[in-house]
């Protein structure tokens, strides 16, 4: 293998993802979890447990109910009550491609 090769393995960034994990105040509550781009991506009830890229998105604690921003920069975990004590935001109309 040249040394070019192996400079160009060595500094190949790999994706860094951190676990997000998300708790409602009711083990019924349902939690929709939306990306930069205004999409729901997951749903999942009483507790949401995911890895995501770094970025923001969007929790809300039932469909339509007021979103919460969360910038995800490292590992991180949030409670219903913790979120509901920060502000909420709109959530971004989604973009659908020209057909």
């Amino acid at each position: 293998m040249g040394a070019g090769k192996q400079l160009m393995s060595n500094t190949e960034a790999k994706p860094i993802y951190y676990e997000l994990i998300v708790v409602a105040a009711s083990p019924a509550t349902e939690i929709w979890l939306g990306d930069d781009d205004g999409h729901f991506v997951q749903k999942e009830i009483g507790a949401l447990r995911t890895s995501l890229l770094p970025g923001h998105c969007t929790v809300e604690f039932g469909l339509g109910s007021p979103p919460f921003p969360i910038h995800l920069a490292k590992a991180s975990r949030y409670t219903q009550a913790e979120l509901a004590a920060g502000p909420t935001c709109s959530r971004p109309i989604p973009k659908l491609p020209p057909e």
